[in-house]
Order: C-alpha cells, then sequence, then structure tokens
C-alpha cells in the first residue's frame, strides 16, 4: 500500500495494540523528540517528531482535526487495552 504525502495537513494511521511487538503495540515506548519515519510508495522518507502522547476517550476523535497550521504531521492512534481510551501520538515532520 503506498501512502501519499501531500504538501501539509495531519495524516491520522489507526493500529491495533497487540501485545506481541506488531502494529502499535510498541507505541508507549515512544517519548517525545522521538523519530518516526514514514516512507512513500516511491521510497522517498519523511521524518517526523513526537511533541505529544496523550490519552482519551474512544469516542473523542478531535485528534483526526486536519487544521496544522501549514504543517505536515501524522496521528497515531491505538487502543489502552486496560483502559479502553484511545492512545494518541502525534509528530510534526523535522
Amino acid at each position: 500500500m503506498a501512502l501519499i504525502l501531500t504538501k501539509y495537513g495531519n495524516l491520522c494511521i489507526a493500529g491495533h495494540n497487540y501485545e506481541n511487538y506488531k502494529f502499535f503495540s510498541r507505541i508507549r515506548e515512544l517519548e517525545n523528540g522521538d523519530s518516526i519515519y514514514i516512507y512513500d510508495g516511491a521510497g522517498n522518507k519523511v521524518e517526523y517528531a513526537v511533541y505529544h502522547k496523550y490519552e482519551t476517550a474512544e469516542n473523542d476523535m478531535s485528534c483526526i482535526d486536519q487544521a496544522t497550521n501549514g504543517f505536515r504531521e501524522i496521528t497515531l492512534v491505538t487502543c489502552n487495552n486496560v483502559t479502553g481510551n484511545r492512545i494518541i501520538l502525534k509528530a510534526k515532520e523535522k
């Protein structure tokens, strides 16, 4: 699957939080300042830096807002298997 990287906006990716080191099972290990790399179908790499990680109610969709002040950012969304909340991780393009 190829990702289309736009000039700006919020690319939201949701994934399962398994306990087997697959998908988003290690999202808790990421901290502010850590890098995330996204590759498009042509192999171009874009680096993002984590700037905010938080939990929210499972029905709170405010994290997918596209108002990014003209920047590219990504939002990773998964579930907290204990509380039932959503774990949100936001990162801005470096």
